[in-house]
């Protein structure tokens, strides 16, 4: 493989840079950071379903509040004409109506008796969901402050790691750095192998363990490289 000490010596570097990076990523830090930004999420989201649950329950006081007016209104109207007939079927045809909407009203109560209770139940998850967030959020500063800090400390390493990347990739074919990059993002570190001899100078491994096939094999004898048709590392000899 041509320029193949380059390609080693950017995977060494490329190897290194993961390290630091992963050192960042898999911190105590990072996962409190991850978990205080889940629960800060979890909390903001309790809030607003239970705005949401507000809104219903207001637009249900109000809509109750009109049926009410209406059925007073309603009831005034028919106790008007009771007193006005002596007409005993006229008088007995209003009164079932008036306890018809004395039915719809007791109804109605126990509807709202139910609305009150969800109020108290939405109002004390809303002041639980803006304490647990406030929490939360105190946390997510405290700890991104951190490994903020933290990270800047590792960023003079991080530059020069980089740097010798940026120098070295010139020197790299593109179809082969290609594949490099497509394993690499898959977090196959190595990604480029030396052939592990089986111990007869005929057979020979890969890296992840699996012996190549006698076509791999055979490419690998002609060509100086091959991939390994398990993990898909480049394999060279």
């Amino acid at each position: 493989m041509e320029n193949l000490n380059k390609l080693l010596e950017y995977q060494k570097v490329d190897i290194e840079l993961r390290k630091v990076l992963d050192e960042i990523e898999r911190s105590d830090d990072s996962k409190k950071l991850e978990q205080a930004k889940t629960e800060f999420n979890n909390a903001k989201a309790t809030v607003t379903e239970t705005e949401k649950a507000a809104e219903n329950i207001i637009s249900f006081y109000n809509s109750a509040l009109s049926f009410m007016e209406e059925c007073d209104k309603r009831t005034n109207e028919l106790a008007d004409k009771m007193e006005k007939t002596e007409d005993i079927e006229a008088q007995r045809e209003l009164a079932a109506q008036i306890e018809k909407i004395r039915d719809k009203l007791s109804e109605l109560e126990r509807k709202l008796s139910e609305r009150s209770e969800r109020a108290d139940k939405a109002i004390a998850a809303y002041r639980d969901g803006q304490e647990r967030g406030k929490k939360m959020r105190a946390v997510y500063n405290n700890v991104k402050e951190r490994l903020d800090k933290f990270k800047k400390e590792k960023e003079p390493k991080i530059a020069e790691l980089m740097k010798k990347l940026d120098a070295l990739k010139p020197d790299i074919p593109a179809d082969v750095f290609e594949v490099y990059k497509a394993l690499t993002a898959e977090r196959k570190y190595p990604a480029f192998v030396a052939a592990i001899d089986a111990g007869d100078k005929k057979h020979y491994r890969c890296f992840c363990g699996i012996t190549l096939s006698q076509k791999a094999q055979s490419e690998l004898l002609d060509k100086g490289q091959c991939r390994c048709e398990n993990c898909r590392r480049l394999i060279y000899k």
